[in-house]
């Protein structure tokens, strides 16, 4: 894909600028990093099921709380004609995240998030076309609708439609809440945490928003000040999904969401960004690359601290050939601590 070539030189381009950055800022002005961009795996299907999003393993003070909004914009384009299974989805999702975290005591927090969720045309399409001309290797499914149309969401095999879903304006998805407890700290040592999540199925399974079952998740959360400016951060969680999906009641496996990610400060307010990610997938069985399988994706982004403000922005790109992950998405927080 020619977005991942560019993302690859944008990612090594934040690391070359960073690090020259942390050997040039004052040493009397500590960075504490400000924590990777909390992306999930944003394909329009995986959204129905839990995952912990990439986070930072230190938890706010007690007695503190962080606000968030999110927004996500997924651009979604995949087209399968196989033996079993046949699908089609050209489309964007809008993804945006109410939430907020709190902290209980000494090394531990709590959190909760309200997705909504909404289905559209989009406006991403221009941009890509662009981006994928421009390196020559323009993907010719995007001939098949016009730009930023709605053009199809079904997947279905030669016994029964598996997912189906229409045009849709911010509709409840699956509330989550979360925890995370430290568990490691030494000097020159990287902390550990602990977190755990529950997702409550409060979305609509018709509208494919929710898996109408509950998942649990659990895992770990890792960081370590490798230079004065320079952080390092590593997520790896298990999900375990509840219950079955599609109208087949197609059984669910365990699946693995891990993470690895650099953060290097530029400036005293700012900090870039690069990651990677691995999403495995809960659904088996189906002999399609858009249900099955194991995708990696990387991310480029910024943050930027205005008092208690924080604002990250970040640009997600699926380098994997599975088409389990959403082809391309960008996304906008913003976080106030208290």
């Amino acid at each position: 894909m020619p977005r991942a070539l560019l993302v690859a030189i944008c990612c090594l381009t934040f690391i070359s600028i960073g690090s020259a950055g942390a050997d040039e800022l004052p040493p009397e002005e500590p960075f504490d990093g400000f924590g990777p961009a909390p992306v999930r795996n944003y394909q329009p299907i995986q959204l129905i099921f839990l995952n912990l999003p990439v986070e930072r393993a230190r938890v706010i003070a007690p007695g503190h709380f962080d606000l968030h909004i999110e927004t996500v914009e997924t651009n979604e384009i995949a087209t399968t004609q196989g033996p079993v299974v046949e699908s089609a989805l050209k489309f964007e999702t809008n993804r945006t995240v109410l939430g907020g975290t709190y902290g209980i005591r000494p090394g531990l927090e709590v959190g909760i998030d309200l997705p909504f969720l909404s289905r559209f045309g989009g406006f991403l399409d221009p941009f890509i076309d662009g981006v994928e001309h421009a390196f020559g290797t323009f993907n010719i499914e995007r001939d098949l609708y016009p730009d930023n149309s709605f053009g199809a969401f079904f997947v279905r095999d030669d016994r029964a439609t598996l997912f189906s879903g229409q045009h849709e304006t911010f509709q409840l998805g699956d509330i989550w809440f979360s925890g995370k407890q430290e568990i490691f700290q030494r000097p020159n040592y990287p902390l550990i945490s602990l977190r755990a999540a529950i997702k409550a199925p409060t979305g609509s399974t018709d509208k494919v928003f929710s898996s109408g079952h509950p998942d649990f998740g659990l895992g770990f959360a890792a960081e370590y000040q490798a230079l004065s400016r320079l952080w390092l951060y590593g997520d790896l969680a298990g999900i375990f999904p509840v219950g079955t999906v599609t109208l087949e009641h197609r059984t669910l496996n365990p699946f693995v969401n891990e993470a690895v990610a650099a953060e290097a400060a530029i400036f005293r307010n700012v900090s870039l960004l690069v990651q990677q990610e691995l999403y495995t997938s809960p659904i088996h069985g189906t002999g399609t690359r858009l249900l099955d399988g194991t995708v990696v994706e990387i991310t480029a982004g910024a943050n930027v601290r205005w008092g208690p403000a924080l604002f990250q922005l970040a640009f997600i790109d699926n380098v994997s050939p599975v088409l389990a992950s959403a082809d391309f998405s960008m996304m906008l927080r913003a976080n106030y601590r208290h």
